[in-house]
């Protein structure tokens, strides 16, 4: 007994340091969001400024040019959610007297084809309205949360500005610890890569959902495009969260049957970029199984919130290539972690 004694208390500590670590967190999540926020488009960011600079192009102008483009788009982002949201939110009554109509009609269908519709409505969670409620309050949540852009871009401007200094103190650092700057640069490399192509892939897929919205005239198309682009980052749930909006939208303005139609449409685009696009470009993964990846959404919207859901991926890559992979005592849960044979992430 005595013999294990020292490993059960070195567990006890370590699991102890985990929940204190995770507590701390989770109350500084007000302050840690941005951060992590900045840090991750400083690592979209950088290829593209290195690239500016290949190209001839100054310094200063391209610092320059990738501010004025980022600052931008966060502002016009933000004005743009502000004033769709308000929209929405105006229509909703509305909305909900239509949905209404339509389930009663549905109810009437079901009854015509001798079926007893009092067990469907008996279902707390079979109730259109209920539904549509539930998905504008999330929708509104989320872009909410993203476009509360202000703190963000200031910390992204001082960060980008220090970047390339930063890179070479750090190369200068760990001269003498050259596994340690190999992680450090493999999970740049991989992390910028990752979310330049799931951005890129993301901003076609929404563009082709968006028209087709556009083509039936569904109301709020861009701001459903939008809502898909920013999920597309989310793995596993973030499509099935991204088309209810529109779908009970579509079932409000277009009738049951046309709706349909729209879903099957709607996921026939989203898995054309998904299984027959992404792969090309993202045949490496990220070396996490989908149990982590189902996982790490929900312990990072956890304890960061919703925008936990969108960095879920990169944070525990990071953690997995930069606090599991170097020890020798936590290799083996880093390795649990990975992605066995067929089974990476690509999402």
């Amino acid at each position: 007994m005595t013999e294990h004694q020292p490993k059960i208390v070195s567990l006890l500590i370590s699991l102890a340091s985990v929940v204190v670590t995770v507590a701390g967190i989770k109350a500084m999540s007000g302050l840690l969001t941005p951060i992590l926020l900045s840090l991750f488009l400083v690592l979209v960011t950088a290829p593209l400024l290195a690239w500016m600079k290949g190209r001839g192009l100054p310094s200063w102008l391209s610092y320059l040019l990738i501010l004025l483009g980022v600052v931008c788009l966060g502002l016009f982002f933000t004005l743009f959610l502000v004033t769709s949201l308000n929209q929405l939110l105006e229509l909703l009554p509305t909305y909900s007297t239509q949905i209404e109509s339509q389930v009663r009609e549905l109810w009437g269908w079901l009854e015509s084809q001798g079926v007893n519709a009092e067990d469907i409505r008996g279902l707390t969670w079979f109730q259109p309205e209920r539904l549509l409620q539930t998905s504008v309050t999330i929708t509104t949540t989320l872009l909410s949360t993203v476009s509360n852009v202000g703190l963000t871009l200031i910390i992204f401007v001082y960060m980008l500005a220090i970047a390339p200094s930063f890179s070479s103190r750090l190369r200068t650092g760990l001269k003498h610890d050259p596994a340690a700057l190999r992680r450090l640069e493999a999970f740049s490399r991989s992390t910028s890569a990752y979310l330049l192509i799931k951005g890129w892939l993301g901003a076609l897929t929404a563009l082709a959902q968006i028209a087709l919205m556009w083509i039936l005239g569904l109301d709020f198309a861009v701001l459903w495009g939008v809502l898909s682009f920013l999920l597309n980052f989310v793995p596993n749930i973030g499509f099935y969260l991204a088309v209810i909006p529109p779908l009970l939208l579509a079932v409000i303005q277009l009738g049951w049957l046309k709706a349909i139609l729209f879903a099957l449409v709607y996921v026939a685009i989203n898995n054309f970029f998904d299984l027959v696009i992404a792969p090309k470009y993202l045949s490496e993964g990220l070396d996490l199984s989908a149990l982590v990846t189902f996982l790490a959404v929900i312990i990072w919207a956890w304890i960061l919130g919703p925008i936990g859901a969108f960095l879920a991926l990169p944070l525990t890559v990071m953690v997995k290539t930069l606090l599991l992979e170097p020890f020798p005592q936590t290799q083996i849960i880093a390795n649990l972690m990975g992605a066995g044979e067929g089974d990476e992430t690509k999402a």
